[in-house]
């Protein structure tokens, strides 16, 4: 069976490949994953399985699926920081700095306009739970990987069906953020807000592309070489050996837990999935590697993970659950609806005023990210900035530094829901929007500096 359903998989994810290969479909810039998705969501067992023909896939097969994501995105967050050069905590801040404040802008702004909107309309006229105030950021924001990763989470506090919004949020907003990017692009066009650069800013942009380029040469690996089968092996076993570390971190937190404050009943760490701390155990992981004179290929890294990530995708849509629109359809539309709003008002509005140079190209990496993936965002800025003259690419890199262990799937994306518990809607609202406004006026503040 689950030979079956891997072989499935990969057929899926070659249809996926195919079809966005198509004339029209590739400007598009889909995922191929995201349409292998829809495809075995489409044969699957909530849409032509509800009517049973000789095109449907078992169910047995969506059941053998139906764990990957939960357990991929532990290698997602393991890879998170393996092989990045990593430079003093000053010198990020100051390369980072706008991009972190306008990020941490978005996801706090999510939990304050998820909490507001829940707070007006969706609990008192359509008697949603709460916690729908958190949806927004875990999915918008964290996507598929920390949706699926946060099961547990949403089982322990009843709200399953809450899972299933998020995931089918993180895949609408997947495509809102293909069309909004791309119309804010040609806007950005017309009104001639792309390519406009001052001679500094082109002769920066030219001695940073020019430095890429030499350090490329300067490496000299062959993709053969990247790709070698004892290279290949190694970078699997240190991935493998971050995600044990992420998870023999959390045991030990949870055990110390038990022990102390937890003893009493108090559960904190007892809320925040074990993927969270795979991100450190990949930094232990490669100290120890490092130590042992080894290298880490960061290019190499990054296609397992991406690997990884697709087939977490494609298993993650695939299983989607449909059961929650005839109970909460209004309510998933309605936080569409406003995560959309909230991030292009931060987009027209606060990016030409938290961004003292380039600020289409800085706020639309962060349009991509904030509603897609990272990788939308770098998709985004190969658009509007193809030969990386402004610097955003690499601005936007240490910007991860600063956000990823915080939101988007971080700390706090694993403690909101337990924390509106613990305070109440009215007040962990409250508290994201003074930090939503703390940020913009951070930013405002280091954009008059810059």
């Amino acid at each position: 069976m689950y030979g079956m359903a891997l072989l499935v998989l990969l057929g899926a994810t070659t249809v996926g490949y195919l079809f966005v290969q198509l004339p029209g479909i590739r400007k598009a810039f889909l995922p191929a994953s995201v349409v292998a998705g829809l495809v075995l969501l489409l044969l699957g067992p909530e849409i032509l399985g509800k009517f049973p023909t000789d095109t449907s896939i078992e169910k047995e097969l969506y059941e053998a699926w139906e764990p990957l994501p939960g357990l991929l995105i532990n290698v997602i967050f393991g890879a998170l920081f393996l092989g990045k050069p990593l430079k003093g905590l000053k010198q990020i801040w100051k390369l980072a700095a706008p991009q972190a404040a306008y990020g941490q802008m978005i996801a706090w702004g999510y939990y304050a306009v998820g909490g507001l909107l829940t707070l007006l309309v969706l609990a008192p006229l359509l008697g949603a739970n709460p916690l729908s105030a958190a949806l927004l950021e875990i999915s918008f924001e964290g996507g598929h990987g920390t949706a699926a990763g946060m099961v547990p989470v949403f089982q322990e506090l009843g709200f399953e069906t809450g899972q299933e919004m998020a995931v089918a949020m993180a895949t609408t907003s997947l495509f809102a953020t293909l069309i909004s990017g791309f119309l804010l692009i040609s806007y950005g066009r017309r009104k001639k807000l792309i390519g406009k650069q001052t001679p500094f800013s082109q002769i920066k942009g030219m001695v940073y592309h020019r430095r890429i380029v030499h350090q490329l040469h300067k490496a000299g690996v062959s993709l053969r070489e990247e790709l070698g089968v004892v290279k290949v092996v190694a970078h699997v076993m240190l991935i493998v050996a971050s995600v044990a570390l992420g998870w023999g971190l959390h045991w030990a937190l949870l055990q110390i837990e038990l022990l102390t404050w937890g003893a009493d009943g108090l559960k904190i760490l007892g809320y925040m999935p074990a993927f969270t701390f795979c991100m450190f155990g990949g930094m232990m992981a490669q100290a120890i590697w490092l130590k042992c004179g080894l290298t880490v290929s960061r290019p190499l890294v990054e296609l397992l993970s991406g690997a990884t990530l697709a087939v977490l995708v494609t298993s993650a849509i695939a299983t989607m659950k449909l059961s929650f629109l005839s109970s909460d359809g209004l309510a998933f539309l309605l936080l569409v609806a406003f995560g959309v709003g909230w991030v292009v008002f931060s987009f027209l509005v606060m990016a030409r005023r938290m961004f003292a140079r380039d600020w289409f190209v800085n706020g639309i990496v962060s349009l991509g990210q904030a509603m897609g993936t990272t990788a939308t965002g770098l998709l985004f800025a190969q658009v509007v900035d193809p030969k990386q003259r402004t610097g955003v690419v690499e601005s936007f890199g240490y910007k991860q530094l600063l956000f990823e262990p915080i939101v988007g799937g971080g700390v706090v994306t694993a403690l909101a829901m337990p924390l509106i518990i613990l305070l109440g809607l009215p007040i962990f609202t409250a508290i994201c929007a003074g930090v939503c406004v703390m940020w913009m006026i951070a930013g405002l503040t280091i954009a008059r500096k810059g």
